[in-house]
């Protein structure tokens, strides 16, 4: 057994791990939400020093280059935590050989080091990219290996799909995920005169009512009523669902694969230039935005939204964090809404991270690495320690002034979700009628769930930036124009990378 000294420790990790899901996406600007998440309470180094923990298994033999390491410019505390780690995988695992190599994943870093050998056994890419991994062979088969530890049968279906081939075998794992919706400063919804009798700020249900909606406050407080980040990659990759949302999908979706293989831009279709006229007339004609927008990244966001510069923000699950206790908004003067609907469908963007493995990768180097997973708390197994951590996690969430809210599901194990869910309720800190709404969208069917576009979205998110810049800066610009220069610009793109 664990000594009581291991077992705090292990406590104290996996709070900390709870603790950075609640509040995802504090430490990096990324709309995939791929970065190291925050970590508290850890262990001083001479204390995880001391621990000493049974053997589990002498016989497993390997060495695992693990790309979810932290950075050198980690905060001490969280590099001291991950060597923590390593030790007592050296404890339980003697022959397996934990290797630091902190990975920032891209697609375009990626590939050269599959293909070359070099890629760290485990690493974390967004989940718009399995799908291309595995058909290009990139990735390794861990099937045997999640079925060993008993998690196969945990997979939400959703998942199979987007980690699996068309022959079932699998290639990875879920991390996290997160849903696109809205963040509502209620009280400039409240100073704009935009309350129910009920106390509940009057929330747009479409497009067409954000617009009406943030003009009103706009008159009435002087304050923008969206901020949106229209730089880097930010503005393309909140703009692809409003394109959606314009009907932007199927035969008008923003990328198609024709018989041969080629991948093809689409960014001129009817539904496309509807949903950039929109995006002009919120500037141009209701002057809801915030006027930095060109310049605002994605942490800039949250800060406009919870320090009360602009009423809505559009904004997911795993970020609620950052404008009340990032920002210093109370989480009674917040709400979680679901993303407006468009005169083409309601719509709202799924995304995450995966564990994946690169392609070289023996079967024992895949069990090791889950091990590794399975000891800082990310598998989906029911266990007093995680019980403890996971009340911990939502406490100190809670006394951080961040709401503590259900969970969306990344493993369909019914005691894990129930157990999740039990201990969101004990330590809830808001008025659910702010949230309900959001999470019922996705359950009642409301609203459509969809991933991001197949490839290289990244780079489809900078080029489609660029043409909202160009629309909200000059207000003579062609639209058309704009859009046909960023579908020029990701064809040549994809016919350099992907096409060849």
């Amino acid at each position: 057994m664990k000594n009581r000294l291991c077992q705090l420790l292990l406590v104290a990790v996996l709070a900390a791990l709870c603790v950075a899901l609640v509040a995802c996406g504090e430490s990096s600007d990324s709309p995939t939400g791929v970065g190291s998440a925050p970590v508290v309470n850890v262990a001083p180094p001479e204390e995880i020093a001391e621990i000493s923990i049974d053997v589990i298994d002498p016989y497993l033999t390997a060495t695992i280059t693990l790309g979810n390491w932290p950075p050198d410019t980690a905060p001490e505390h969280e590099l001291a935590l991950f060597e923590g780690f390593r030790q007592i995988m050296n404890a339980q695992f003697p022959n397996v050989t934990v290797v630091p190599a902190f990975f920032s994943y891209t697609l375009s870093s990626y590939l050269p080091m599959a293909r070359g050998g070099t890629a760290p056994t485990l690493f974390q890419p967004p989940f718009t990219d399995p799908q291309l991994l595995i058909q290009q062979g990139l990735v390794a088969d861990v099937t045997d290996a999640l079925a060993e530890f008993g998690l196969l049968e945990k997979f939400s279906p959703s998942y199979i799909d987007l980690l699996g081939d068309e022959n079932g075998r699998i290639f990875g794992l879920p991390r996290d995920g997160y849903v696109l919706g809205m963040h509502i400063n209620i009280d400039l919804f409240r100073e704009a005169g935009l309350m129910t009798e009920d106390g509940l700020p009057m929330v747009p249900r479409t497009l067409q009512e954000m617009a009406e909606k943030g003009r009103i406050i706009r008159e009435e407080t002087g304050r923008a009523g969206l901020v949106f980040p229209a730089s880097e990659t930010f503005g393309g990759w909140l703009f692809t669902n409003i394109a959606w949302n314009f009907g932007a999908t199927g035969e008008y979706a923003l990328q198609r694969q024709e018989e041969d293989g080629r991948w093809v831009a689409n960014f001129t279709s009817p539904p496309m230039i509807e949903a950039m006229y929109f995006m002009r007339s919120l500037r141009w004609e209701y002057d809801i935005l915030n006027a930095d927008a060109t310049t605002t990244n994605w942490a800039g966001t949250h800060n406009i939204l919870g320090t009360g510069m602009a009423a809505m923000n559009l904004a997911a699950n795993d970020s609620v964090a950052e404008p009340t206790a990032g920002r210093g908004l109370p989480v009674d003067s917040f709400a979680l809404i679901p993303f407006p609907a468009g005169p083409g469908g309601s719509y709202a963007l799924t995304g995450g991270t995966a564990f994946m493995f690169s392609p070289d990768t023996t079967h024992d180097e895949a069990v090791a690495s889950l091990h590794f997973l399975n000891l800082i708390g990310v598998l989906p197994f029911v266990t007093d320690d995680t019980i403890a951590a996971q009340r911990a996690g939502a406490a100190a969430a809670r006394d951080r002034g961040v709401p503590v809210l259900p969970g969306i599901p990344a493993w369909n194990d019914e005691g894990f979700i129930a157990m999740q869910r039990a201990v969101a309720d004990e330590f809830s800190n808001v008025d659910m009628r702010l949230y309900d709404d959001f999470f019922n969208s996705f359950v009642d069917g409301s609203i459509t769930l969809r991933g991001e576009e197949p490839v290289f979205t990244q780079q489809m998110y900078r080029d489609l930036t660029a043409a909202i810049q160009r629309i909200i800066t000059r207000e003579n610009a062609d639209v058309l124009t704009a859009l046909q220069q960023a579908e020029e610009r990701f064809q040549e793109f994809l016919d350099d990378e992907i096409n060849r």
